[in-house]
């Protein structure tokens, strides 16, 4: 049986063409995210400012931290029962919190 080089090298072309988008989705992506990164420092900055400027406008740090938003915590998404604790063991994770978040003094902005 002979071997159709034409078909293969087409076939071959198109296989490497997928695994190119493929690696152009994954950079794209990359440089998606490291824009993200980027910019989330800077607003990160911003605030920082803004924060110093607002203390110097006579607002207290406990003042400010009462009127930022509370971090909410990430639940985890895998259903109840896949993770199935024995009867005889509890589960002392609490992961609902519907109150507001306690900010440590690492988490204030300086």
């Amino acid at each position: 049986m002979a071997i159709n080089t034409e078909k293969f090298l087409e076939d071959a072309r198109k296989l490497t063409e997928q695994r190119m988008d493929a690696a152009k989705n994954i950079a794209e992506a990359i440089s998606n995210r490291v824009a993200a990164e980027e910019a989330l420092k800077e607003t990160e900055a911003e605030e920082r400012k803004a924060y110093r400027d607002a203390e110097r406008h006579g607002w207290s740090k406990t003042e400010l931290n009462k009127l930022k938003p509370t971090k909410r915590r990430r639940t985890s998404q895998t259903p109840k029962n896949a993770n199935s604790t024995p009867t005889n063991q509890t589960n002392t994770t609490d992961t609902s919190n519907d109150g507001p978040a306690v900010l440590t003094n690492d988490e204030i902005p300086q």
